[in-house]
């Protein structure tokens, strides 16, 4: 049903474009898929289901605001995904809103919904990206927060995006970036694609498959968490207008499309990590703040870093040098294998800096074939964090 509703809203698409020429009204945007080559479709809800996935997805139950957030508020039907606003006294507020958030984990990526914000003043809607299941916003895991728009319906024509970096629960971010509240030119209570490109250097927001605003954000400036997607809207701000209750926030769907594949030593990043030997917790710090590393001090010792590539491709593949002055491993082994045919270097931990070292580009096959391994010499001890393949 999506698939012949999606060729609609392409058509819809050139519709609107004739008619914009003719001075008419314009219909809904297509989908804005992501620019460029290599992408992967890796979590997609279209929901056509009838009921939410909870496979999939958990609810928004907090109390904040002005509101109390529900589960029953959250239906789907027709395709689409409906946070249902209403007058209604519940958790000691006068008002209940709600959302979902995926338990998947995600990080590096283009994600994209479409949506439409309610009309009438007094609720925050938002497309974000953060750690937690939606039982408050102050999880003991908080750390990334992408925001792919934050819209107070107040100002139906106005929105922002943001990267915040936070310190826990409840301390500030180590760092804040945004576009500040601008207007878009667009009434966001008719559908609209908003979309962003989340790399390891920055994050590119979008709306309508135009570009609105970038900001740099590096690994070594903040956490660069998995994070689940959040779908939300509260009572937040000025007083809601009453008049125009109960009403409803929609969402068309939402997805997620992978391009680079990172393996790490920990958390969800770590599906394909192994080792052999013995390795112990580092105090050093990794690719990225907060980020552990393991070592080995015993000739032998390896590490193993096996990504599942999603789509045949030409990548370059990079391990991360943890330099240690003190006792990092002048001789350690690099190998780059891609499905047995190993090439291998020496990685000199001793001297130099951190970073990423390239290990070469190659062709590779999706699944998992290819591999880097980091064997210690014994001379001292080997550093391993992570490992990642750059669609090229």
């Amino acid at each position: 049903m999506k698939r012949a509703r999606r060729l609609r809203l392409r058509l819809a698409a050139l519709t609107a474009f004739a008619t914009l020429a003719l001075g008419l009204t314009t219909g809904p945007p297509a989908a804005a898929d992501p620019a460029g080559t290599g992408w992967t479709l890796a979590f997609a809800d279209e929901f056509d289901a009838p009921a939410v996935d909870t496979s999939a997805w958990t609810f928004r139950t907090d109390v904040k605001a002005n509101s109390a957030q529900r589960p029953q508020n959250v239906t789907q039907s027709g395709g689409l995904l409906s946070i249902n606003l209403k007058k209604e006294a519940y958790g000691g507020k006068e008002f209940t809103g709600g959302g979902v958030i995926s338990k998947k984990k995600l990080r590096y990526g283009y994600y994209e919904t479409r949506a439409k914000i309610n009309d009438g003043a007094g609720w925050h809607s938002s497309f974000w990206l953060m750690a937690g299941d939606g039982s408050t916003t102050f999880p003991e895991d908080r750390r990334t927060e992408v925001d792919g728009f934050e819209t107070d319906s107040v100002n139906p024509t106005r929105t922002m995006h943001n990267v915040h970096a936070w310190k826990g629960p409840t301390g500030d971010g180590a760092l804040h970036y945004g576009s500040g509240l601008y207007d878009t030119g667009l009434d966001l209570r008719q559908w609209h694609t908003y979309g962003f490109d989340w790399t390891e250097t920055g994050v590119t927001f979008f709306i309508d498959g135009v570009q609105r605003y970038s900001t740099s954000y590096s690994p070594r400036q903040g956490t660069h968490d998995y994070t689940s997607i959040w779908l939300t809207s509260i009572a937040y701000g000025a007083a809601p207008d009453v008049s125009k209750l109960p009403s409803a926030v929609q969402f068309d769907y939402v997805r997620y499309w992978q391009r680079d594949y990172y393996v790490d030593n920990d958390g969800p990043a770590a599906y394909g990590f192994s080792t052999a030997g013995t390795w112990s917790p580092s105090a050093l710090t990794g690719w990225t703040a907060g980020s552990p590393v393991a070592y080995a001090c015993t000739a032998g010792a390896k590490a193993t870093w096996r990504p599942n590539i999603r789509a045949a491709g030409t990548y370059e593949a990079y391990i991360w040098k943890t330099a240690s002055s003190t006792n990092g491993d002048p001789a350690a082994k690099a190998t780059l294998d891609n499905g047995g045919t190993p090439v291998t270097r020496t990685l000199d931990e001793r001297s130099g800096t951190s970073g990423w070292v390239s290990l070469g580009t190659q062709t590779y096959a999706a699944g998992t074939g290819a591999s880097v391994s980091l064997t210690a010499s014994g001379t001292s001890c080997a550093h391993a964090d992570a490992v990642k393949f750059v669609r090229r």
